[in-house]
């Protein structure tokens, strides 16, 4: 096997599917089969806090066997990809990214479902407990000082995804082997992540060539240390730039500090150390056997259900994110790559092909009419109906991203606009990060030219409302007639960077669902039949999570933990409300009560039934 290139693009096309780093990994290390595969449980053994037996000889039975890292490490990255690229991708991230549109089930309405439960227990199993074996057992160890670096970078960056759905949750004493793991606050998780992320892309050494994991054993960059350094830079740039507007009441001098290390990054970022161009994407692709295709593929070629009415848990694009890409408002360069088109239905009046779904299809505010003469478009829709997503993410074997290059871009226009740090005008910068993310999808070079040039698109200037041949003034609407994509003139700037760093994020919904929360700026209606179940305080209606509940699980084997977490750690619960609400605020995010609130819809209506999804003291 090939190592991927750092340059070429071309060289990611040398795919480790899981189950040949699997074969490879025995096959090549036969000699250590059984202590291999009896892993996995000794790992699940020790997450469960196996309670301790006798000791004999000074040997505790029950704690994890030393293991060589190259034997280990490989399934990190594999539960990784699982974990973020599964059915949660998109029945929960997409629903709450208002990219996809799943309506089915608890967590499409913004409520607890059990399979956040299989979310937390994949994390820390499966994908955080190989890291820290290899980093107690050998993080002293100067012959293993590139693959622990690697392992703690990995581990890093599951942390901080983790610590962005849930907030706090057992960080210093993860997978500890006992039978109580305390929350860490979000705090000291980050700091904790920043501290860990510098010192080990520090701490790479590239002219230690014993010192790495076999390729067949290290499934995503395969031992290349300058570009795990690279992955590392990165990681840390987007880390610190959700920390950069915490505010000081919540956690005094996280924001200061995480400013400054935005403007180390971008400044090592302008001297090589980061990605440069979308040949530098970090991914990871599916593979070709049944049990390890893209699960977005299995779910479109095998749910049983998709040819029928408005299937519950299937997934298509959102109509809010028609509204930005559509041909109908931006024409976005990339709209074919990302999303495929639907049959416009049977009507005689078809649909456009581009037709997203909301939340619910059908279900509008209290006391909404419809206008004369307009109606309901969602009445007897079919699944083909509906614009789909495009095989650039659903092919069997698609790319899963990690990070690309194009949000380095949106960093370096959001630094400069706000005035932390920046070489060129925010501008400038804004252009780039869509030259950036258009590349990325093979965008022609005379499409992206007009795009940068479309009214509401071009800098400082306002959408254009009036029809045109090209352009129909619906195109910006939603069904309702109550949110829009409209860009104004240059008090939206900041709107657009936003816009640009949020379609990239399009099928890396952790990511995209943190940078809505994250800024805020973006207008999407509200869950008009959101769950009342105890996830959720009961509400008519309600704006996207701030959070994901704790599992069942882990509420009742660390009791005294959870309980202390959600009555002391997380930000927003002033009221101490008992239950473990998604309504919590994290300490990145940004307060929203939108253009629905508690007196009406933009002052032309009054709803009889207020949003009760609040739990803090206002």
């Amino acid at each position: 096997m090939k190592h991927l290139s750092l340059t070429n693009a071309q060289e990611h096309e040398n795919e480790y599917s899981f189950t040949r780093l699997l074969v490879n990994s025995l096959t090549h290390f036969r000699m250590k089969i059984y202590k291999f595969l009896i892993l996995p449980v000794a790992l699940a053994c020790s997450f469960f806090a196996c309670t301790d037996g006798f000791e004999e000889m000074n040997k505790n039975p029950n704690k994890t066997p030393v293991v060589e890292p190259e034997y280990i490490f490989g399934l990190s990255p594999v539960y990784t990809m699982r974990v973020l690229g599964r059915n949660s991708n998109w029945f929960f991230f997409g629903n709450y990214t208002n990219q996809m549109s799943v309506v089915g089930g608890g967590g499409p309405h913004f409520g607890k479902d059990g399979r956040s439960d299989g979310l937390w227990n994949d994390f820390y199993v499966n994908a955080l407990n190989p890291l820290i074996r290899i980093e107690k057992d050998f993080g002293d160890n100067p012959a293993y000082t590139n693959r622990v670096a690697i392992a703690k970078i990995w581990k890093s960056y599951i942390f901080s995804q983790m610590v962005a759905m849930w907030g706090p949750l057992p960080y210093t004493e993860a997978c500890n082997e006992g039978p109580y793991m305390k929350f860490d606050d979000e705090a000291t998780i980050y700091r904790g992540i920043l501290k860990d992320l510098k010192d080990a892309y520090t701490a790479l050494d590239p002219t230690a060539v014993n010192d790495k994991y076999p390729p067949e054993s290290e499934p995503f960059l395969q031992s290349d240390i300058t570009r795990w350094s690279q992955f590392a830079h990165c990681i840390r740039l987007r880390v610190a730039f959700r920390l950069t507007e915490v505010e000081e009441k919540d956690v005094p001098g996280l924001a200061a500090e995480a400013q400054a290390i935005v403007r180390e990054e971008l400044d090592n970022a302008e001297n090589g150390l980061l990605i440069s161009n979308n040949s530098g994407n970090f991914f990871m692709k599916w593979g070709e056997e049944v049990e390890n295709q893209n699960p977005f593929y299995k779910e479109i070629t095998s749910n049983p259900r998709r040819d029928l009415d408005d299937p519950g848990d299937f997934p298509v694009i959102h109509e809010d994110f028609i509204l930005w890409v559509g041909p109908d408002s931006y024409d976005d360069p990339c709209l074919t790559a990302i999303i495929k088109k639907g049959s416009g239905g049977s009507r005689t009046n078809p649909l456009p092909v581009y037709f997203g779904r909301s939340y619910v299809p059908g279900v509008q505010p209290p006391g909404y009419e419809w206008p004369t003469g307009k109606s309901n478009p969602y009445s007897g829709q079919l699944y083909p109906d509906y614009a789909q997503v495009g095989n650039v993410f659903a092919a069997m074997t698609a790319e899963f991203p990690f990070f690309t290059y194009p949000e380095i871009a949106c960093y370096r226009a959001e630094a400069s606009y706000k005035g932390w740090w920046g070489l060129k005008s925010a501008e400038e910068y804004y252009y780039e990060a869509i030259d950036a993310r258009c590349a990325r999808f093979g965008a022609k070079a005379n499409d992206i030219a007009r795009y940068k040039e479309f009214p509401g698109i071009k800098w400082s200037t306002p959408s254009d409302t009036v029809p045109s041949k090209t352009v129909k003034r619906e195109g910006f609407l939603d069904h309702l007639g109550l949110i829009d994509s409209y860009l104004g003139g240059e008090e939206d700037n900041y709107k657009r960077i936003i816009v640009q760093e949020w379609i990239n994020f399009f099928y890396q919904g952790v990511d995209s669902w943190t940078l809505l929360r994250r800024t805020q700026v973006l207008d999407f209606l509200p869950h008009f039949n959101a769950s009342t179940e105890s996830a959720y305080v009961d509400a008519t209606w309600a704006y996207i999570p701030h959070r994901l509940a704790y599992p069942g699980p882990e509420v009742s084997m660390n009791t005294a933990a959870w309980r202390n977490a959600v009555d002391n750690l997380l930000l927003d619960n002033t009221l101490k409300n008992k239950e473990d609400q998604i309504t919590f605020r994290l300490i990145f995010g940004k307060y929203y009560d939108g253009v629905f609130n508690l007196t009406g819809w933009r002052g032309d209506q009054t709803f009889t039934y207020p949003n009760m999804a609040r739990n803090r003291a206002r």
